[in-house]
């Protein structure tokens, strides 16, 4: 049955994925040649590609991701990450992405100016506040959650570094969400956050490995 239901899910997110494909080709004429690629944090855009290339190879880009992305997690030797929440969550992040680029690059392609770096921020860090939620119910696998020597070796180490950054990650979503509106400090908190995230749960992990050996 897990393999039906990946084999579906992996269906109904590549076609998310290629959704851009199908709008673009209907709004293809009224596109500029040049279309917005990048924004930076004042939302203002700062990079720009050939209409073709937002409206075709990006969305084929994404589809071969998400393939490459649902073929790593359903082959899992440990077969336990396959179903996760987590896993699921890392399955549909691709064809989100695929869509919201599409949409904000299309919006300001056709004129429109809307500030949408604070919303993208925000909803970032709405995601990473759901994720930690699911964090320390993630079951040791080789795909998802926080891999590293020391937690794929040891359960127990995987299962407390888990559950400490499942904690760690929505208090830093929380603060991830308020820096949107915080200016040049909420840029440089956005940068600090990121780097708490990956280095605090490493050094966790590693510090519980190191107690360990000297038992």
């Amino acid at each position: 049955m897990m393999k039906i239901n990946n084999k579906k899910q992996m269906i109904i997110t590549s076609i998310v994925c290629v959704l851009p494909m199908i709008i673009g080709a209907i709004i293809y004429s009224k596109l500029p040649k040049q279309m917005p690629i990048h924004f930076n944090y004042s939302g203002n855009a700062d990079n720009y590609a050939p209409k073709a290339f937002v409206c075709f190879a990006l969305p084929l880009i994404m589809l071969l991701a998400n393939l490459l992305l649902h073929v790593i997690i359903n082959n899992d030797p440990k077969n336990n990450g396959g179903g996760s929440v987590v896993a699921t969550i890392s399955k549909w992040t691709i064809p989100v992405v695929s869509v919201i680029v599409f949409a904000l690059c299309s919006i300001y392609g056709l004129g429109y100016n809307l500030s949408s770096t604070k919303y993208v921020i925000v909803a970032v860090g709405i995601l990473i506040i759901f994720i930690g939620n699911y964090l320390p119910k993630c079951r040791q696998n080789y795909t998802v959650g926080i891999k590293l020597p020391w937690t794929l070796n040891d359960i127990n180490n995987w299962n407390k570094t888990h559950r400490m950054a499942g904690v760690l990650w929505i208090i830093c979503g929380i603060l991830f969400a308020i820096s949107a509106f915080l200016g040049r400090v909420g840029e440089v908190s956005i940068i600090i956050l990121i780097i708490v995230m990956v280095c605090v749960p490493t050094a966790y992990s590693f510090l519980l490995y190191k107690n360990k050996r000297h038992k």
